[in-house]
């Protein structure tokens, strides 16, 4: 797993991993599952009514290889649509230590992009929840903001529980900069 391979500080404590929220990726996967049966369906229709196609005078018994062919690539273009969001889903990591923030994304199969921040540098923590599902399954957007350039801020959508997330990342920010308050040479 992609967690096991990042290396923590000496004495630093994990507090929390989040993935996406479970509905993001069964709304995807769902759109998926009705694209792969597209194909049937319209056989299945044109079996209901073989009037359709004698209009245009074509017969399906002249294509029946093209169809199964073109049925396969269908289900298997789908299929890899549904395996590459199970990755992203898998892959897309929030892991909140009590000295940073590490954002992996994955982008794209080969393409991942992982992003540290310390919590002393953090300037600013906030959700949203916008919308009726989002509400009652308890599901938004967590944006975390740093001192430094544009570039540094972390923004995803879909986070469990983000009031939570948000309380935790506070509090362990909180402690962070009590800790370093107190001892300055730890900041090196």
């Amino acid at each position: 797993m992609l967690f096991e391979k990042i290396q923590l500080e000496p004495g630093e404590e994990l507090l929390k991993v989040v993935r996406k929220h479970w509905f993001i990726i069964l709304a995807e996967l769902f759109g998926v599952l009705i694209m792969l049966f597209v194909p049937f369906i319209i056989l299945f229709a044109i079996t209901l009514f073989p009037d359709i196609l004698s209009n245009f005078n074509i017969s399906l018994t002249n294509y029946n290889s093209l169809i199964t062919f073109s049925i396969a690539g269908w289900s298997v273009l789908t299929l890899m649509t549904g395996f590459a969001i199970w990755t992203h889903y898998y892959l897309d990591l929030w892991i909140i230590t009590d000295r940073r923030i590490i954002l992996v994304d994955q982008i794209h199969f080969f393409n991942r992009n992982v992003s540290i921040f310390r919590l002393e540098r953090l300037q600013d923590i906030e959700f949203y929840i916008k919308g009726i599902i989002p509400t009652f399954l308890n599901f938004g957007t967590v944006k975390a903001q740093t001192a430094s350039a544009f570039e540094s801020n972390f923004r995803t959508n879909g986070l469990p529980d983000p009031r939570g997330l948000q309380a935790i990342i506070q509090k362990a920010m909180d402690q962070r900069l009590a800790l370093l308050h107190n001892n300055p040479d730890l900041a090196d």
